[in-house]
């Protein structure tokens, strides 16, 4: 795996500057992987990349002011960044001028996202990665309650997806039981996409959007895959959460729009403490 200060340094750099490029000469319709974080981005935007020319990008908010907060705290921290964001290229070829784009976004219940963000800035989070961690279950529970922000799932759709491009998705039906709808817009399109749809599905909806014929959704990012994974399975199989916090993230505008109640339901029985 390469080192993240090599990867930071050259690589990202070197991809910053082939999509301002593609931004500069646009030959087709680019498509934003615009989503919150750990909902399986990642593995849409790297197999667009992949299995086509398209101008993709992968990105988790529109606001350049949230990207220099967050290249702070990193840099407060002593990490480095996952990525170089093309926030700044992406207002100033494509959003500025106006131009025709297609947006990806990806939703999944708040209880397990927030727990597999957590785990990916367990080092922000804790000081050390979570394959040298020496502390408790209980230590990583007091953290997780204190230094996530559980209402970012919650609030993505407002306060980043529409303050970014300007479109409200609430105001749009979704199809909870199919797990899939798609907003056309005046600038762009918009597909919306459950995470628990299968991958199957999940590749032809994806391919049919963006014009990809036989497009096959690959893994890649999987928070249980990671040196950690062994912490992070044991720390779900550990927590359970009161009635009170189960109630402040499923009870929401959020999965109301998007979930059934079958499957808040669900959600309460797997994560409710007895």
């Amino acid at each position: 795996m390469i080192k993240p200060f090599l990867k930071y340094h050259i690589k990202d750099r070197w991809v910053l500057w082939q999509q301002t490029q593609q931004l500069k000469n646009l030959k087709q319709e680019p498509v934003l992987v615009f989503t919150m974080a750990k909902v399986g981005s990642s593995s849409v935007y790297h197999s667009l990349k992949k299995q086509s020319d398209i101008p993709c990008f992968h990105i988790h908010s529109l606001s350049i002011e949230e990207e220099e907060q967050a290249k702070a705290i990193c840099k407060e921290k002593g990490v480095y960044p996952g990525s170089r964001s093309p926030v700044f290229i992406l207002h100033k070829y494509l959003l500025e001028k106006e131009r025709r784009y297609k947006v990806i976004s990806l939703v999944r219940n708040p209880i397990e996202r927030n727990l597999s963000a957590f785990f990916e800035a367990f080092e922000i989070h804790m000081g050390v990665p979570a394959h040298h961690f020496k502390g408790s279950l209980q230590d990583i529970e007091k953290a997780f309650y204190e230094k996530l922000d559980h209402s970012y799932c919650k609030d993505w759709f407002d306060n980043h997806l529409k303050d970014g491009i300007g479109v409200d998705v609430y105001a749009y039906a979704f199809a909870k039981a199919k797990g899939y709808t798609m907003i056309k817009g005046n600038q762009t399109d918009i597909l919306l996409l459950k995470t628990t749809l299968d991958d199957t599905l999940k590749s032809k909806l994806i391919g049919d959007f963006c014009g990809v014929e036989n497009f096959t959704l690959e893994n890649y990012n999987v928070t249980d895959a990671k040196k950690g994974a062994t912490l992070y399975a044991d720390f779900k199989s550990y927590i359970r959460f009161p009635k009170s916090y189960l109630e402040s993230q499923l009870e929401s505008k959020y999965m109301n729009h998007f979930f059934t109640e079958e499957e808040k339901e669900m959600l309460y029985e797997k994560w409710l403490a007895v």
